[in-house]
């Protein structure tokens, strides 16, 4: 049976899915700061950010759905 969930830990869920969509906003601007780019060795340290922030997007969708496993599932559940 899940927890039942307070007001404060429905904010850490709101907190997590900003965090998640910032991730996203971030790897969509480097993404096409690298496809802009013609300079190489630029070009490569921006995929490896692409690369970093889709990693920390993964790691926050892993975290939010431990909680999610505990709390049960939220409105506007994230996959």
């Amino acid at each position: 049976m899940p927890k039942e969930m307070s007001e404060k830990t429905k904010r850490v869920f709101s907190i997590f899915k900003m965090a998640i969509a910032g991730e996203q906003t971030a790897q969509a601007m480097y993404k096409e700061a690298a496809e802009l780019c013609e300079d190489k060795p630029l070009k490569k340290i921006l995929e490896g950010f692409v690369q970093d922030e889709t990693r920390h997007e993964q790691e926050l969708v892993n975290r939010y759905n431990r909680l999610r496993s505990e709390y049960g599932d939220p409105a506007g559940d994230i996959k």
